[in-house]
């Protein structure tokens, strides 16, 4: 195990290492950390306490001194400095020690993932978008103050922008927070090939179509079209989100990404060929 980890360019096998190695100590983590509390806060998750351990074999140290610190997050690089920004006097700031991160007691998982809900200071719950690509925040921000100053907000169903997320010196920015959908699935990939996808498909299409339409009639250009990026909500309503760029090229051929082409050939691929395309070959079948 540990020749692999040592030889493992993905880190997959050093994972596995460490999760070995951390499972052994986890009943010493517990007993040491009693004060820990069950809500800690965005402040909290992005600028920890850090507690380094050395893995010893036969007295000597396993790895060399530069690699020691090799599974250590770096927080920094999930944040982007806020001086690097526009201002966008527009949209307020929320400061990352107001906001909690609800635990999972269920969850023992020691490598830690980004949160994606935040609970504010009143009990309301948002999504929560991290910073970790400054190309893709500025897209996302500028779409979002555009779909306003446009009077779409309550035309389509897009997830508002609310605050952008700071460090409490507000030197750094962490992520956005948007409108938290009330979800029956993570996103239309959680529908493919379902029952419910044969239900609703036409009310899908229409939504997501009626949403690229108003987006297209004020010069606005979703962009990263694909299933990720369309959230069924417990109503059976479909949402489009993420506005920050990109594409995956099953869906928008690369030529067309960032255009209204673009678009519409994504939501055709989605619709009309990939959600149900295996419920098109049953019924060849037959």
């Amino acid at each position: 195990m540990v020749a692999k980890a040592m030889d493992d360019d993905d880190e997959e096998d050093h994972d596995v290492l460490c999760e070995w190695i951390v499972d052994a100590c986890l009943s010493y983590f517990r007993e040491s950390t009693l004060d820990v509390p069950k809500e800690i806060t965005f402040n909290d998750f992005y600028y920890p306490p850090t507690h380094h351990l050395k893995l010893l074999v036969s007295g000597s140290s396993l790895y060399p001194k530069a690699t020691q610190d090799r599974g250590t997050m770096n927080a920094f690089r999930l944040m982007i400095p806020s001086g690097d920004l526009p201002p966008f006097s527009e949209v307020p700031r929320s400061k990352a020690s107001d906001l909690r991160i609800i635990s999972d007691t269920e969850w023992d998982d020691y490598m830690s993932e980004i949160p994606q809900k935040a609970i504010i200071n009143d009990g309301t719950s948002r999504f929560f978008k991290p910073a970790d690509d400054k190309k893709q925040l500025l897209r996302e921000i500028d779409m979002h103050l555009r779909i306003r100053h446009a009077g779409l907000r309550d035309k389509i169903k897009v997830a508002n922008l609310h605050s952008i997320v700071v460090s409490d010196d507000a030197k750094m920015t962490i992520g956005l927070l948007l409108d938290l959908i009330p979800s029956t699935g993570d996103s239309l990939y959680s529908h493919k090939n379902s029952a419910l996808a044969s239900e609703y498909h036409a009310r899908w299409k229409q939504q997501a179509t009626d949403t690229v339409k108003q987006l297209h009639s004020h010069d606005l250009v979703w962009g990263d079209v694909h299933p990720g990026n369309i959230v069924i909500d417990t109503s059976f309503n479909a949402w489009v989100v993420d506005f920050g760029g990109g594409s995956i090229v099953e869906f928008v051929p690369r030529k067309k990404a960032g255009t209204k082409d673009g678009d519409w050939q994504g939501v055709g691929k989605i619709f009309d060929e990939w959600i149900l395309e295996n419920n098109h070959l049953d019924r060849r079948a037959e």
